[in-house]
């Protein structure tokens, strides 16, 4: 666009230089051109000068070769005319490592594959959510490039995640120390990006594939201690319907003792009696004396 802006100019200072040298009316066409081809190339080199930076982006200036160590921020600037502005995404990005095929940056099988403290080898998913820091653009374009997600993060990943995955089992890996893995890698990334400018927001461990023998123990195991805690559950519910059915049958004796001991012959006798009065009451009855030695006495029904 400067270039272009220049031929304009000099299309019009051959024309003003031309004017002089011919008639009136070659003249005054010249003066037109003239003109038009300074004002055109006054507003192409202006326009040559404006940069709009997009949001979500940032600028890195570079004029001959050289990178400035301001970086442009989004919006309209004014800049050198001969500078040229690469755009770097500052907005938060996330980079996956599957066995998902469509799921990554790759397509097939990409997932990571780590050698676990016992000999196996176990495969990892994992996504990382990360910036590029806009203060050091600059640096990163000067001593990484545009592609910061081929050249460091990948290898970083990979690298954070089998140092790592060595101090381990594959069972601790799936199981218990699995939350202690991914604060381990998280905090070996934070370092190595913050050393080149870039800032690890969060990184997710989404995946962890065993090998078949190793699963199928896992699930063997996992299933046991499931029927461990099932019998548990039973035995100490059956201890507590025991423990019931004792404290029923104690409460019963004790009810059963206490009425044997109020008992006494006139009691039974006076309770005797009125049972042989409420049934009297209802029809004719024939009433014999304990001892016997008494005649039987006909007591009619009441009408």
């Amino acid at each position: 666009m400067v270039l272009f802006a220049l031929l304009l100019f000099v299309v019009g200072a051959l024309a003003w230089r031309w004017k002089t040298r011919v008639g009136y009316p070659l003249s005054a066409r010249l003066a037109i051109l003239q003109w038009v081809g300074l004002g055109l190339g006054a507003i192409v080199f202006l326009a040559s000068m404006a940069v709009v930076v997009p949001p979500g982006q940032a600028g890195v200036q570079v004029l001959f070769g050289k990178v400035s160590a301001e970086p442009l921020p989004s919006g309209l600037h004014f800049i050198n005319p001969f500078t040229q502005v690469v755009e770097m995404e500052v907005r938060t990005r996330n980079y996956t490592m599957s066995t998902v095929g469509d799921e990554g940056q790759k397509r097939g099988d990409d997932s990571i594959s780590v050698i676990s403290s016992d000999g196996l080898t176990v495969k990892l998913d994992a996504t990382i959510f990360y910036s590029l820091q806009q203060a050091r653009l600059p640096e990163i374009y000067r001593t990484i490039g545009p592609d910061v997600e081929e050249r460091i993060v990948r290898s970083e990943i990979r690298a954070s995640l089998r140092d790592a995955a060595a101090a381990l089992s594959a069972t601790e890996l799936y199981t218990s120390k699995r939350q202690a893995f991914v604060d381990q890698v998280s905090k070996t990334l934070r370092a190595a990006f913050e050393a080149r400018g870039i800032t690890l927001e969060q990184m997710l461990l989404r995946n962890v594939i065993l090998p078949d023998q190793i699963t199928k123990s896992i699930n063997d195991k996992i299933s046991a201690d499931q029927d461990a805690q099932k019998m548990a559950f039973v035995l100490q519910k059956e201890k507590q319907e025991a423990e019931r059915k004792r404290i029923e049958a104690e409460g019963q004796a004790k009810a059963q003792q206490i009425v044997s001991q109020s008992l006494t012959p006139q009691i039974i006798e006076y309770q005797r009696i009125q049972a042989l009065r409420d049934i009297g009451a209802k029809g004719n009855l024939i009433i014999t004396p304990m001892g016997g030695a008494t005649p039987m006495i006909q007591v009619p029904a009441r009408k």
